[in-house]
């Protein structure tokens, strides 16, 4: 028996022993792999974050300069438009005071004449 069992048994034994332990290193290795495959996604993963946020930033900034420039051309447009209706009210009231002038320095004379006065040889009106 010892010749011949035991030492036989003492080889299977072995010889799973040997299985295993290369199953254990198989895992091993392949865990080793899947770790490293992690890692390298992990760092894909925070690089293309990364690029994401620069972009964003980047088109905020780009976006935040496009409105102030807008916004520049907006007022500038305003600010002529409002240039341009305060010269033309106040083109409009000059006109309008004298057209109020004329009207009233016509009534005047009018009254006057009704009342069988004559006008003043120098008048301011007859001055102009």
């Amino acid at each position: 028996m010892s010749w011949f069992i035991i030492p036989r048994i003492e080889d299977i034994l072995e010889q799973r022993r040997r299985k295993i332990d290369g199953y254990i290193q198989k895992a091993e290795k392949i865990n080793k792999q899947a770790l490293q495959s992690l890692e390298k996604y992990e760092k894909a993963l925070k690089k293309a974050k990364n690029k994401a946020d620069e972009r964003i930033e980047q088109n905020k900034n780009d976006l935040a300069k496009i409105i102030s420039e807008k916004h520049t051309e907006i007022e500038d447009i305003l600010n002529r438009k409002i240039a341009d209706n305060e010269y033309t009210l106040t083109k409009q009231r000059q006109e309008t005071l004298a057209t109020v002038e004329l009207v009233s320095e016509q009534l005047a004379n009018s009254i006057l004449l009704k009342f069988g006065i004559q006008k003043n040889a120098e008048s301011p009106s007859d001055k102009e």
